[in-house]
């Protein structure tokens, strides 16, 4: 969801009708404080002690359903909004509109990401709308000049949407929030030893720096120093894992990267938590659909409700999952469209390699042309395969210089080094005791199906 710059409610005025106006004192101002006419029950929160939470995503579709987290209540409360029986999964429509969102789609189209979500709020003020409160004069003036809706009238309702949004807020926490949305490159960082689940931790211990060092912080320290060492080359994890956007609600600041900027400077949080006081947002709220603002029996109330519904329908997003498996299968309870495999000596449950240069390798379709073994007779030919320490060998066929061999060797996992090499040895076999060996030759791997050819000293 996104914030408008049009406002529903008249937040200008204070008369109560008698030429008097409410005023509230505000401990963090030493001042009192005038109160507009749509806003009761303010109140002024206590400090509390700022930590650091952090979420792991698996897909996009996760992500973009939980963007609308600062939102407390069900926000499709009074609106009639299904989903096609035939769509099971990934349905979004509440955060299709979020920037988090839109980096998450641009990321998943470049490669397989895993997003992190790390935040850090504080509450300063909190209050709640009137139950009738009075409209803005634009926006009522917007109202009175609707047609009553049809298909034909639909345009000036969603001119009216396009400005005014398709909620309104009822109840409303002011303060602060920080929000960095990282992107990791999911089988790259299994490549380097760590799961997302071990970056995300080792993010919420850096980005907690400066804030209250709980005892989950505190035992997690002494594992993300260690998993640091694997990364090989001493840096933060904030700083290997750098794709990220960072979106502050509230307050003064300058910096892009601020939620670990407290790791080289403490201060930098005091002097935004300070400024919380004179300029908060907002950045926890309840809401309504628009319709419900208008009085009962409102001649435009409905179409407004129909076209909101329509709206929202037409925003979803990702009514399939945004990429198939191309290993793997969608199992995961926790997230459909995250994939799945069985994990094994080469593969983890995430569908990324377990570690370095592991692979399956199979070795079949050996055939040779043209062997020259005996002077007076044809070949009596055998392929010998060698990879490491494994060696395989075919049964002979006799009388034979274009022999095929029909064996499949199937050397499992493997550890794939620059030191090991494919070998083929072709041998013509006399007797039991007395082989020639017709040539030799080896290739390095590479990922995929490979057809290779050699050269030996009598045949190919």
């Amino acid at each position: 969801m996104k914030h408008k710059n049009a406002y529903v409610i008249d937040t200008e005025k204070w008369n109560l009708g008698n030429g008097t106006c409410e005023l509230v004192s505000n401990s963090y101002m030493n001042e009192d404080q005038k109160i507009p006419v749509a806003v009761v029950d303010w109140r002024i929160i206590p400090k509390s002690t700022l930590e650091v939470s952090g979420t792991v995503y698996d897909s996009v579709e996760t992500l973009v359903n939980d963007s609308t987290s600062s939102v407390s209540n069900d926000w499709k409360i009074g609106l009639e909004i299904t989903v096609d029986p035939s769509v099971t999964i990934g349905v979004g429509f509440g955060g299709s509109r979020s920037e988090d969102s839109k980096f998450a789609m641009k990321k998943s189209k470049q490669d397989r990401y895993t997003f992190l979500r790390h935040s850090v709020h504080s509450i300063v003020y909190r209050y709640r709308l009137a139950t009738n409160p009075p409209l803005s004069h634009e926006f009522s003036s917007a109202i009175k000049s609707l047609p009553a809706y049809s298909r034909t009238t639909e345009t000036p309702y969603r001119d009216l949407i396009d400005t005014y949004g398709t909620h309104y807020i009822t109840q409303v926490s002011l303060g602060g929030e920080i929000k960095a949305f990282t992107s990791i490159k999911t089988c790259e960082a299994a490549m380097s030893g760590v799961s997302a689940t071990e970056v995300n931790d080792c993010l919420s211990v850096e980005a907690s720096s400066s804030f209250v060092n709980t005892a989950r912080i505190k035992a997690m320290t002494k594992p993300c120093e260690d998993a640091k060492k694997k990364l090989g080359h001493g840096q933060s994890f904030s700083s290997t894992f750098s794709e990220r956007i960072t979106e502050v609600t509230g307050g003064n600041v300058d910096e892009a990267d601020i939620l670990f900027k407290g790791q080289s400077d403490p201060s930098f949080y005091n002097s935004w938590i300070n400024s919380l006081k004179n300029i908060p947002a907002v950045i926890r709220y309840n809401l309504k659909p628009l319709h419900t603002i208008l009085p009962n029996g409102h001649p435009v109330s409905a179409g407004l409700k129909q076209e909101v519904e329509k709206y929202i329908k037409q925003n979803a997003v990702l009514k399939k999952c945004s990429e198939s498996c191309q290993v793997g299968h969608r199992s995961s309870k926790r997230d459909p469209c995250a994939c799945v495999c069985n994990r094994n000596q080469n593969i983890d449950s995430n569908c990324c390699p377990a570690g370095k240069g592991l692979a399956t390798l199979k070795v079949f379709g050996l055939y040779a042309e043209r062997l020259y073994g005996d002077t007076f007779g044809k070949t009596d030919g055998s392929v010998e395969v060698t990879y490491g320490d494994q060696n395989k060998r075919t049964d002979i066929i006799s009388n034979d210089d274009n022999p095929k061999w029909p064996e499949t060797f199937d050397f499992g996992p493997i550890t794939i080094n620059m030191r090991n090499k494919l070998e083929f040895s072709v041998y013509d076999e006399d007797t039991c005791w007395n082989s020639d060996l017709l040539g030799n030759c080896a290739f390095h791997l590479r990922k995929g199906n490979m057809t290779n050819s050699c050269m030996l000293n009598h045949g190919t």
